[in-house]
């Protein structure tokens, strides 16, 4: 069958399949469309393909198309030509090239802009020059994409945060621990103005302690206890302390409802995220304002705002203010870590990251409404989930001796935290034996059989890493009673270390925990 054949009923097939092709189909004649399909007025929002003829004939005969491709496109281009300009050179170079696709920025007929990418294909006709056009939407693909680089970005960023943070939270133990010493120190020697200065410096280390703890939590780094829990009891729990955080001058409401409202999470997790989101909002108001928080119940469905989110019953906690408002831009980069709109050195950049981290490690996501000048609100959602939710008030801790005369193996790759650790245990009347790192480990106790009464290892050291080193330790003496010390420990780190029961102290901790945890392992195991 040839172009132009007839069936035998009269019909043109090469028409009809012009007609009813899902993919917007135009033919331009010279530099001018002259026909298209209906699937080409329906992509351009007409209520059908009479109503664009309508508009666009060109002031010819009625019901015909004459129409530039900038006529269908807004005056300029996202990389800044002129449309009808651009156009032109898109359809020489199809014609010296034999074809050409690229994409491009039209406008619907109520004025929303929208890509495509544009397939254009020379024919000859009667000696005429004809190109061949076929338009395909690609906006929800251009968004996939977006999102696909901006998840790969946060990859990277995270890494690099987390790298950072183990670090840093290496650095910070030390100084902590020998602030606390100096402190306790200087206390007994009633020098109390040098004290103090100790004191500043703990006060110092323990800020950055939070800061390395939003790094970690925005890398996914950060060792996370969730469990059952009531959001109603938890955010009671904070009125009074967001209440002198957000201060006087702003007006303070919570709205939590009726209660249980339970979800599995952290529930030191959950509290950072609405301090972050509260001190964000009375940023946003320096001359006062209104400030709500609300806790409610929504039921989502797969076509929701955050579609990544599966159909189910949601938590959700809203922290809208009457603020400075935000712009769609700065909208799109809100829960990038490090952006920020607040003057350099008024903020890190990490609230929102760290918001937006958490949310998605429990199972849920966070969305930004705002405007300029018209506040914000941010809310965040999380499954809801049947379970009784576990009491959050803290068990009584009984008092313990700190002192003891076990053997203890620490092996840590970091001296200063090893002879750190060494001192503050042989202090207290244990027998400690160093290695700086798993293998050396291995050497000593296979030196030293029998001996061992607890290990103290790090997760993450050259040659053999801690977990690694704990397996093979538990093949020959099972039973063996460890504790690892975590700076910065990923999702496989902490699986390979296979116990659940196992007990990680988070680094940086005080002298009292490391010697408080000690004890309870040796005692209780």
């Amino acid at each position: 069958m040839t172009w132009g054949t007839k069936l035998a009923d009269g019909n043109d097939p090469y028409r009809e399949l012009f007609e009813h092709s899902p993919d917007a189909i135009l033919v331009i004649e010279g530099d001018r469309f002259v026909d298209c399909n209906p699937a080409a007025a329906e992509m351009l929002r007409f209520p059908d393909k009479r109503a664009l003829l309508a508009r666009y004939s060109g002031g010819g005969e009625k019901g015909t198309l004459r129409a530039h491709p900038g006529e269908f496109s807004p005056p300029r281009q996202p990389d800044g030509r002129e449309s009808f300009e651009k156009a032109d050179e898109m359809m020489k170079i199809a014609f010296e090239q034999g074809g050409h696709r690229f994409e491009w920025e039209h406008e619907r007929a109520d004025g929303e802009c929208f890509t495509v990418e544009v397939l254009l294909t020379p024919v000859y006709r009667d000696q005429r020059r004809v190109l061949h056009v076929v338009w395909r939407e690609i906006g929800e693909r251009k968004r996939l994409e977006q999102e696909l680089r901006r998840a790969q970005r946060l990859e990277a960023v995270g890494r690099l945060a987390g790298g950072i943070a183990h670090d840093f939270n290496n650095l910070l133990v030390v100084i902590l621990s020998h602030a606390e010493l100096l402190q306790s120190e200087l206390q007994s020697l009633d020098a109390m103005d040098q004290a103090e200065r100790a004191a500043e410096i703990q006060a110092a280390g323990e800020r950055a302690a939070a800061l390395t703890r939003q790094l970690l939590t925005f890398s996914r780094g950060q060792p996370i206890q969730p469990k059952p829990t009531d959001l109603v009891e938890l955010l009671s729990g904070l009125d009074g302390l967001l209440g002198r955080l957000i201060g006087e001058d702003i007006d303070f409401a919570m709205k939590l409802g009726e209660g249980p409202i339970t979800v599995k999470a952290d529930p030191s997790q959950i509290e950072q995220l609405v301090i972050n989101l509260c001190v964000n909002a009375r940023d946003a108001m320096p001359g006062g304002g209104h400030l709500e928080v609300v806790l409610e119940r929504c039921l989502h469905a797969e076509s929701s705002e955050l579609p990544g989110l599966a159909a189910g019953e949601y938590a959700v906690i809203r922290v809208g203010d009457s603020g400075e408002g935000m712009s769609q831009e700065e909208i799109d980069r809100a829960f990038e870590p490090f952006f920020t709109t607040k003057t350099p050195g008024a903020g890190s950049g990490l609230g929102l990251a760290t918001v937006h981290a958490i949310a998605e490690q429990c199972g849920g996501g966070a969305l930004i409404q705002s405007s300029i000048g018209q506040g914000t609100s941010v809310q965040v959602h999380l499954p809801v989930i049947a379970a009784k939710p576990v009491t959050l008030a803290a068990p009584a801790v009984p008092s313990i001796s700190l002192r003891g005369h076990e053997t203890i193996l620490v092996a840590e790759d970091e001296e200063a935290i090893r002879n750190l650790v060494e001192s503050m245990l042989s202090q207290r009347g244990y027998r400690v034996i160093t290695a700086a790192d798993g293998a050396e480990a291995l050497d000593l106790i296979g030196q030293n059989v029998g001996e061992i009464d607890l290990v103290i290892t790090d997760v993450v050291m050259p040659r053999l890493s801690g977990p690694e080193m704990v397996r093979r330790l538990q093949i020959d003496h099972p039973g063996t009673k460890v504790i690892f010390m975590s700076g910065y420990a990923t999702q496989g780190s902490l699986a390979a270390i296979g116990d659940e029961r196992a007990e990680i102290l988070e680094k940086p901790f005080a002298p009292r925990v490391l010697l408080t945890t000690v004890r309870k392992v040796l005692d209780h195991g």
